[in-house]
C-alpha cells in the first residue's frame, strides 16, 4: 500500500483539512486503508479520491464521518448511477467533485467543486465551495484568493508527503525537540502537538495509546489535541519515551526493547504508590533509559535534578527504586529482604505486579 498526505488550507492559510491518494495491491487492504486514513488526518476532515468502479462496490462506507470522497465527473456516469451515493447524502456527507461542469447533475450532488491550477472555471462565482490543487506560487494563490476560492493545496503551501514506509518510523529530528519538551518537569502541551502533527508516525500512535482499552472514555479520541488533554502530562511522557525512543531505537533487539519497556512499567507501578503520582512517570523514565543508555547527553540536561541524580549519579530514591526492580529481577532475595522496607513493601506482593508489568510492556510490541 502506497500512501501520500497533503494539506490543505483555507483562505487565511490554516490547516483546516488533509487530502489522501493511495495505491492499492491487493482489494483485501481496504480496511486497512480506512483505518490509516483516519489515524493520517489527526481528526480533521479528509479528502480521498474513488473511482467509478469503488463507488459501485461502495468502498467510501468503509470509512468514518470525516471522509470526503473526491469523484472525477463524467458524462456517462451521473450521480443517479451510484447508490452509494444515495447512502453519502442521507448521512449528510459531503462529497467532492472534479469537472463538475461535465453535467449540470453533478453540481447538485456535490459539495465542494475540485480544480486544478489554471483550470477552466476556478473563478467563476458559484454556490458551492471551491478548492484549488497544485497551488506553486504566491501568484497562483493571490488571485485565486480575490476571486473566493475558499480551499487550496500545493507545493508553495506545503508539499506532499510520502507516508507509505515512514508510517513505520517517526522523524527523528522531530522526536528529539519532543523529548526535549518532555524532559522538562513543566512542559507545554501546544508545543508537543504542534511537534506532533507534522510527523506521520506517532499521531496514529497516540491515537491508538489512547483509545486502548485501558482508558475510559466514552466516545473514540481522534485528534491529537484532544488526546493530549485526556491523557495530561504522566501519560504522554510515558507515550513518547516509548513510541519516540524505546521502540525505535536501532541499538536494542526486540527483546531488550520489550525487558526495558516493562521494566520501566514496574518502576512506574511501585513508585505510584511508593513514591507518589507524581512521580510515577519519572520512574518509567528511569527504569525504560538506566540501564540502555538511551538518552544522549543534551537530553539529559533537560531532566529535573532527582531524575539526573538517578541516572548519572545512581542514587537517590528513584535509583533505590530501580535497584529494587532489578534485584526482584534477578532474584536476589536476600537483598530484596533489605530494600523492600525502604518503600513500605512487601516482597511477596510483587509478583502479580510484575506480571502485570511484563504483560503490558508485551502489547507495545505487538501493537
Amino acid at each position: 500500500m502506497l500512501l501520500r498526505r497533503y494539506p490543505i488550507f483555507n483562505r487565511r492559510l490554516a490547516l483546516v483539512a488533509y487530502g489522501i491518494d493511495y495505491q492499492l495491491v491487493d482489494p483485501a487492504q481496504w480496511p486497512a486503508l480506512a483505518q490509516h486514513c483516519r489515524m493520517l488526518a489527526q481528526g480533521r476532515q479528509y479528502l480521498v479520491p474513488f473511482s467509478h468502479e469503488q463507488l459501485d462496490d461502495q468502498r467510501p462506507l468503509l470509512f468514518d464521518q470525516d471522509t470526503i470522497p473526491l469523484v472525477e465527473a463524467s458524462s456517462e456516469r451521473l450521480p443517479t448511477s451510484f447508490p452509494v451515493l444515495e447512502q453519502w447524502r442521507d448521512s449528510r456527507r459531503r462529497l467532492a467533485v472534479h469537472s463538475a461542469h461535465r453535467d449540470p447533475r453533478w453540481l447538485g450532488a456535490s459539495r465542494l467543486l475540485v480544480f486544478w491550477m489554471g483550470e477552466e472555471g476556478i473563478c467563476q462565482p458559484t454556490e458551492h465551495k471551491r478548492m484549488a490543487l497544485n497551488i506553486d506560487t504566491w501568484q497562483d494563490f493571490l488571485p485565486l484568493r480575490e476571486a473566493g476560492v475558499d480551499f487550496f493545496a500545493g507545493g508553495f503551501l506545503a508539499r506532499p508527503e510520502l507516508v507509505n514506509q515512514r508510517a513505520t518510523q517517526p522523524d527523528m529530528a522531530l522526536v528529539q525537540q519532543i523529548l526535549q519538551l518532555i524532559c522538562h518537569e513543566e512542559f507545554s502541551f501546544n508545543q508537543v502537538a504542534k511537534l506532533l502533527e507534522q510527523d506521520a508516525y506517532l499521531p496514529g500512535q497516540l491515537l491508538t495509546y489512547v483509545n486502548a482499552p485501558g482508558f475510559d472514555h466514552a466516545s473514540p479520541i481522534t485528534s491529537v489535541s484532544r488526546a493530549l488533554s485526556y491523557l495530561g502530562e504522566q501519560e504522554i511522557r510515558k507515550f513518547v519515551l516509548i513510541n519516540g525512543l524505546a521502540r525505535i531505537s536501532p541499538h536494542m533487539p526486540e527483546a531488550c526493547t520489550r525487558m526495558a519497556i516493562a521494566r520501566g512499567r514496574f518502576c512506574e507501578l511501585i513508585a505510584l504508590t511508593a513514591l507518589g503520582k507524581s512521580e510515577a512517570s519519572w520512574a518509567f523514565l528511569v527504569g525504560l533509559v538506566l540501564d540502555g543508555s538511551l538518552l544522549s547527553d543534551a537530553l539529559k540536561a533537560h531532566l529535573p535534578k532527582n531524575v539526573k541524580r538517578a541516572i548519572e549519579l545512581r542514587e537517590g530514591p528513584l535509583f533505590h527504586l530501580f535497584q529494587l526492580v532489578t534485584t526482584y529481577e534477578q532474584g536476589n532475595w536476600p537483598l530484596l529482604a533489605q530494600l523492600a522496607p525502604r518503600y513500605q513493601l512487601d516482597p511477596t506482593r510483587l509478583t502479580p505486579i510484575y506480571f502485570q508489568a511484563q504483560m503490558w510492556g508485551q502489547a507495545f510490541l505487538t501493537s
